[in-house]
């Protein structure tokens, strides 16, 4: 496995049964505040509306990356910070779960989560990446 490869980090996207998930690789995501999903090039991978992830025309509950990630959040006051690392991060119904809790929300109407953890925009990356 080349040096670059190491840094690609997966999401996961799991939609209702009967259907496969479907997996994105690059070497960073980042959810953006309107909504959005997107890669490197900023292209959109996947838009948030109504508690769904939609993939072009597929709608998937949830994604998940279970490779080593750090998260790089900005919060609504323009303020940011790392948080992780994380062997696993998943995210549904707006905010982001590690172990089992929430760690914050990337959709401002979320109920039960502090304004502390809404965060404006939130960028998953490699651990490989942040270490090179």
């Amino acid at each position: 496995m080349s040096g670059f490869e190491k840094k690609l980090i997966t999401l996961t996207f799991s939609r209702a049964s009967p259907h496969a998930p479907v997996s994105v690789r690059a070497p960073f995501f980042r959810i953006c505040a309107d909504a959005t999903l997107r890669g490197p090039d900023s292209s959109i991978v996947a838009t948030y509306a109504a508690h769904r992830w939609r993939l072009g025309q597929r709608s998937c509950q949830e994604f998940h990356c279970s490779d080593a990630v750090y998260l790089r959040v900005t919060n609504q006051h323009g303020e940011h910070e790392r948080l992780g690392p994380y062997e696993f991060v998943r995210a549904a119904e707006g905010s982001l779960f590690t172990e089992g809790r929430c760690i914050g929300s990337h959709s401002p109407a979320q109920p039960g989560v502090a304004p502390a953890h809404c965060w404006h925009e939130v960028t998953l990356v490699s651990v490989d990446a942040e270490t090179a």
